[in-house]
């Protein structure tokens, strides 16, 4: 067996545990090194942090075009004895103003300033202040939602807190960097904004994409969350395609439709995250990952593909935008096997499982986040297309499948209304990212007007 049969070999088996997570928990955790205590403790430890999270309150009041500057608002932390604030991470924002912080505990002031230009040298302007006009003791597992930065007060304690000749931007390539103790200053410290690299990279082996569902924090900590670049920097002749992996995959779960892009006309593009976290946080990620990336590079559209649960992210991810203020620029939207009603056996986990691992709760029937994705009147620009497969194991269910997801949840009534094409591949789970089928037709969907 060639090495590329080795690695879709062992996405498939991956794929199948998917089914039976419940069942196979503990053999499954053991098997990926993590004591169920371990596990207990790498969700405990998700939910430790400090997150803050706001908008810039009148983002178009200066007049500023998206198109010539962008917003950075920068977290703060106030180090005391006498040394000056530090500056820990930073986001890139548009005309919408939204933003979101994931830190660790600590003392925090937030501050935001327009940038003409978007590179590291452009001069900061129109500097503003944190609504609150102080510092704030965030702790551990403590949420700020709806924090504010006002246009019009001058920031008080804009000097000494930028590098000369502006922000350096942090993030464009994703490094490990923590505390003696093993604790992360800040998700974005960690988080590939673009990093360039091919499927050969070794953090897009199986065996740490598994392990991602029981040891999410681990996966966020070893510098591997974000979004990468799998042929060469961006290039402005070529549009990125987006690949959103599912339950335990990779980017090396769409080799072969990377393979099979235009590469005259796509550049692929790959979003990794860990399996295990709630659905609904991988979506915001994205959507603020995406929209730097947007700004930084002049972005004017980009498509997005996405396998199994990574469509319900996609999903949530253009949601989010649209509930920011700054929908992302997708056309199309195409998604493979998309679990769009959950999975039972989800549902079971939670209900039975000594540890449940909190994606679990997003992928059940019925779950708040499943009910969201097609909920109101607020919906997504992108024009979506569902593929679908129906070629289930032979002797393992008599349950019309494709031998992981039902039908009946891939083809939800909801999901198929938004659909703009329905389109059915006889492949079973992992099998329709490799079938003839779905590389032409997603081929002939990509290269549409």
């Amino acid at each position: 067996m060639d090495e590329r049969a080795g690695v879709r070999d062992v996405f498939r088996r991956a794929m199948w545990r998917l089914a039976w997570m419940p069942v196979l928990l503990a053999v499954a955790v053991a098997g990926t090194g993590c004591t169920l205590l371990e596990a207990r403790g790498q969700f405990a430890a998700m939910q430790g942090g400090c997150v803050l999270e706001g908008r810039i309150a009148g983002a178009g009041a200066l007049g500023k075009d998206p198109d010539d500057g962008a917003y950075v608002v920068l977290a703060v932390r106030e180090r005391g004895q006498g040394l000056p604030p530090e500056v820990v991470d930073h986001v890139l924002t548009g005309s919408g103003g939204q933003w979101f912080f994931a830190l660790e505990p600590g003392v925090w002031s937030v501050l935001g300033y327009w940038q003409d230009g978007r590179d590291a040298e452009a001069v900061p302007v129109a500097a503003h202040a944190w609504e609150r006009g102080a510092t704030l003791d965030c702790g551990a597992g403590e949420r700020y939602l709806d924090e504010r930065i006002r246009v019009d007060d001058p920031a008080r304690r804009i000097e000494g807190v930028f590098a000369e000749g502006g922000l350096a931007f942090a993030g464009a390539a994703a490094e490990r960097v923590e505390h003696e103790d093993g604790s992360l200053p800040s998700l974005g410290r960690v988080t590939a904004f673009g990093l360039v690299t091919t499927l050969a990279d070794p953090r897009f082996d199986p065996a740490i994409a598994a392990a991602s569902q029981w040891r999410p924090l681990d996966f966020v900590r070893d510098g591997h969350t974000g979004v990468y670049f799998l042929d060469g920097p961006y290039d402005s002749s070529r549009e990125p395609v987006l690949f959103i992996h599912g339950m335990n995959g990779s980017p090396v779960s769409f080799e072969a439709l990377v393979e099979d892009l235009d590469t005259r006309r796509f550049q692929p593009w790959a979003y990794y995250y860990p399996s295990g976290v709630p659905l609904e946080a991988a979506a915001v990620h994205l959507a603020q990952v995406m929209e730097e990336l947007e700004l930084r590079h002049d972005l004017e559209r980009y498509h997005v593909v996405a396998h199994s649960m990574g469509g319900l992210v996609a999903r949530g991810f253009l949601l989010e935008r649209e509930r920011r203020g700054a929908p992302a620029r997708v056309p199309r939207l195409v998604t493979l096997a998309t679990p769009w009603g959950g999975h039972r056996m989800a549902a079971t986990g939670v209900a039975h499982a000594p540890v449940v691992v909190p994606v679990w709760r997003d992928m059940a029937p019925g779950s708040e986040f499943l009910e969201g994705l097609f909920a109101g009147s607020v919906g997504i620009p992108a024009e979506m297309h569902l593929l679908f497969a129906h070629r289930r194991d032979s002797g393992r269910s008599r349950e019309l499948t494709d031998g992981v997801v039902s039908l009946e949840s891939m083809l939800r009534p909801e999901a198929q209304a938004a659909a703009a094409s329905l389109y059915g591949v006889d492949a079973t789970h992992a099998g329709i990212l490799e079938h003839p089928r779905t590389l032409e037709r997603v081929r002939t969907l990509l290269e549409g007007p």
